[in-house]
C-alpha cells in the first residue's frame, strides 16, 4: 500500500468515526416512556372511554416535557448538546399536539362526532411518528406505519381493537428501544 492509500483509509475511518459520533438519536429511555403512556391510553378507549380525554390532556404534555429532558440529558452526557436537534424536536411534536388540540373544537361543536375524534387522533399521531421516522429517527417511521396498520385494522376488528393497537405499538416502541441501545453501545464502541 503506498501513502496515498494509506491517507485514503485513514480519512475513511475518521469519516466513519465523527458520523457515528455525530448521530443524533432519542434515547432508548424516551422509547419505552412513549410505550407505557401508548399502552395505557390507547387500552384507555376500550375500558374507560370517559377518562382517555383528561388522561391524553396530561399525558401527552407532560410526556413530552419528561421526554425533553431525558433527550437534553442523554446529548449533554454524551457531549453533543445540539440546540438545532432540540428545537426541531420540540417543533415536530409541539405542532403535532397543536394539531390534536386544534381537532377538539369540532368534537365541541358536533362538527365530528366523539367517538370518530380517537381514530382521526390517531392518524394525525401516526402520520407525526411516520415523519419523525423520515427526519429525526428512523425507528419511528416502523412505529408510525404499525399506528397506521392499526387505523386501517378498525375497519375490522371491533372488541378490544385499541387495547390490541396499544401492546401492538408498545411492543413496537420497546422494540426500537432496543435497537437503539444496541447502536448506542456499537457508536460508542
Amino acid at each position: 500500500m503506498n501513502k496515498h492509500d494509506n491517507l485514503e483509509a485513514d480519512i475513511g475511518y475518521v469519516r466513519d468515526a465523527v458520523g457515528r459520533s455525530e448521530r443524533v438519536a432519542s434515547p432508548a429511555t424516551i422509547y419505552l416512556l412513549w410505550a407505557a403512556i401508548c399502552l395505557v391510553g390507547f387500552a384507555l378507549v376500550d375500558f374507560a372511554p370517559t377518562r382517555v380525554g383528561l388522561f391524553w390532556a396530561i399525558a401527552g404534555p407532560v410526556g413530552s416535557v419528561i421526554s425533553g429532558m431525558i433527550g437534553w440529558r442523554h446529548s449533554l452526557r454524551r457531549g453533543q448538546l445540539r440546540r438545532d436537534i432540540g428545537l426541531r424536536h420540540a417543533l415536530h411534536w409541539g405542532s403535532m399536539l397543536v394539531a390534536i388540540w386544534l381537532l377538539i373544537p369540532l368534537g365541541v361543536t358536533g362538527v365530528i362526532a366523539w367517538e370518530h375524534l380517537s381514530r382521526i387522533i390517531l392518524l394525525i399521531v401516526s402520520f407525526g411518528y411516520v415523519l419523525a421516522g423520515a427526519h429525526l429517527d428512523r425507528p419511528l417511521l416502523w412505529v408510525g406505519l404499525l399506528m397506521a396498520a392499526g387505523y386501517v385494522s378498525f375497519f375490522f376488528i371491533n372488541s378490544y381493537a385499541w387495547t390490541i393497537l396499544g401492546v401492538v405499538v408498545a411492543c413496537g416502541l420497546v422494540a426500537a428501544s432496543v435497537i437503539q441501545s444496541k447502536s448506542d453501545v456499537e457508536a460508542r464502541g
